[in-house]
């Protein structure tokens, strides 16, 4: 039955060329706009979930509240990791990162500045599941002076990867190279080059202080560990930690020191919602957003949903040229379930059909969208089993859902009525739900329209506001910290020529983003 069922749907689609490159075409839209926004928030919500450790492994962070205001530190000070993980048995480990280092590396007569690097400890490869091409994980940070990268940063500096053993110059210090990686994954938080032993600063292996920030630390915590009751049970680390640092360094009493105190909240976050959660301006990299995960999963509904309207409507609106068939088929004996079968097949057919022409899509277009959602999604992802095995069980809902109704709707004709050429269903009935439908699609394509123009106006907005200088002739020479005193000297060697205006020093962008720590100055020359 099925295989007849098939034959003649093949037929249909076959005799009806136009009508079934329109549905096709336009089902498969949808279908490619679905699967490429799916394949984002798929993205989104699977960062970070490569650690074999990921669901036990969390984020300390450091709230204070004060002057009316919260800040949220995603860092903390040195001995605070450690210091946590000595006393409470529940956290089995501790690791830190210093944050992205803008460092000096050079081999011969190769230098480059590289700003991915951080100082990490030696278990930090391990605790997050990165594994080296070369080198043990285990050993590779222990020693002070070592140093682990990317199978790229290696290239670029020897030419190729066979690099173990080799010495990078960091200065006058020479860090060897103890593994090598291929590449962070790209749905992590974070993404360095290199990572230098902690043990290389006395400072960073052996510091004893936790009222200050500066170190990302995490900490894995076994199985059956409440995060929440452990949260609760710091204040008394504050108490035996910061309070005595703070009355020290600010020489203040014990009660101005605990009133203080009271106001800082060592907080938890796990690991995997660290992308979507977190919003602090002092993050490693810029962060996502929940909300807009919401938003674009919903814009992948709607824009099927559409798709699936559409090709109600097209199916519908055909009906007249299908009404005699049905009366045909009927007065042959077809029963109506017969009949709703065949027309189903039709539907889910052409949703097969127009899937195929939807990878194809997805396969040219996803170059662009990769650059415009800033991602690095390969093909082959779409090209798992899993994904495949999701696709025709999708598709075949979309068939379904989207052929159900002319299928009813068809089958439903009276054999006398149809053959003397009127359908039985009042046109009433059936106006109202085709314009429903019609209006529902209407509604939604507006709906996006406009937000697509209130985003399109911000943005214009944004990139095109009168900053009250010409941004196009105003040029940053960074790094000129590294003349010392000579800078100044510089700056007015700039001045002498005649296509500048004018020239300032400053340690920062004022545009730009500022750690508050000193990354170095940088020259302004305004040109003419």
């Amino acid at each position: 039955m099925f295989k007849n069922y098939f034959r003649i749907a093949l037929r249909n689609l076959a005799q009806h060329k136009s009508f079934s490159f329109i549905n096709i075409f336009g089902l498969a839209i949808g279908i490619t706009g679905c699967i490429l926004i799916g394949a984002f928030v798929f993205n989104e919500l699977n960062y970070d979930k490569a650690p074999a450790l990921a669901s036990q492994i969390y984020r300390l962070s450091l709230q204070i509240t004060e002057n009316g205001g919260t800040d949220v530190y995603p860092d903390v000070d040195v001995a605070v990791g450690a210091g946590i993980k000595n006393t409470y048995p529940e956290v089995i480990a501790s690791t830190r990162i210093n944050g992205n280092n803008t460092i000096l590396l050079k081999n011969g007569d190769k230098v480059f500045k590289e700003s991915h690097i951080t100082f990490c400890d030696s278990n930090f490869l391990q605790i997050f599941s990165i594994p080296l091409k070369a080198g043990d994980e285990k050993t590779a940070l222990v020693s002070p002076n070592s140093i682990v990268v990317t199978r790229e940063l290696a290239i670029k500096y020897f030419g190729n990867d066979k690099v173990l053993g080799k010495f990078l110059m960091m200065g006058v210090r020479p860090f060897k190279i103890t593994g090598i990686i291929d590449k962070i994954p790209d749905n992590s938080h974070f993404h360095f080059d290199a990572f230098i032993s902690m043990t290389s600063s006395s400072f960073m292996a052996h510091g004893t202080t936790w009222s200050n920030i500066g170190f990302y630390t995490y900490l894995v915590l076994a199985k059956n560990a409440d995060p929440r009751k452990l949260e609760a049970r710091f204040p008394e680390l504050f108490l035996k930690y910061i309070v005595p640092e703070s009355m020290h360094d600010m020489g203040i009493t014990m009660a101005e020191a605990k009133k203080g105190v009271s106001t800082w909240h060592m907080l938890l976050m796990p690991l995997t919602d660290i992308h979507l959660y977190s919003h602090s301006k002092y993050e490693l990299e810029p962060n996502g957003d929940i909300q807009y995960v919401y938003i674009f999963g919903s814009l992948a509904i709607f824009t099927l949903l559409l798709a699936c309207i559409n090709f109600t409507n097209l199916s519908t609106a055909a009906s007249s040229r299908r009404s005699r068939e049905v009366g045909i088929r009927k007065v042959l004996g077809s029963l109506k379930a017969q009949l709703i079968g065949q027309f189903l097949m039709e539907s889910v057919l052409l949703a097969v059909c127009a899937l195929v022409v939807a990878f194809l899509f997805v396969y040219l277009l996803l170059p662009s969208f990769n650059h415009l959602s800033g991602k690095q999604i390969e093909f082959s992802f779409f090209l798992h089993y899993q994904v495949i095995s999701i696709a025709i069980v999708f598709v075949l809902l979309v068939g379904i859902v989207a052929g159900i109704y002319p299928a009813f709707f068809l089958s439903s004709f009276q054999t006398i009525s149809v053959l003397k050429g009127a359908v039985s269903q009042t046109p009433a009935k059936r106006s109202f739900l085709r314009s429903g439908l019609v209006v529902f699609q209407f509604m939604i394509s507006t709906s996006l329209i406009i937000a697509t123009l209130i985003v399109y106006n911000q943005l214009h907005y944004m990139q095109n506001k009168k900053l009250g200088y010409d941004k196009n002739q105003v040029l940053v020479i960074p790094d000129t910290y590294g003349l010392d005193s000579n800078q100044y000297t510089f700056k007015q060697d700039i001045l002498k020529d005649s296509r500048v205006l004018s020239a300032t020093i400053s340690r920062d962008v004022p545009v730009g983003r500022s750690d508050g720590e000193m990354d170095g100055s940088q020259v302004y020359a305004s040109e003419n």
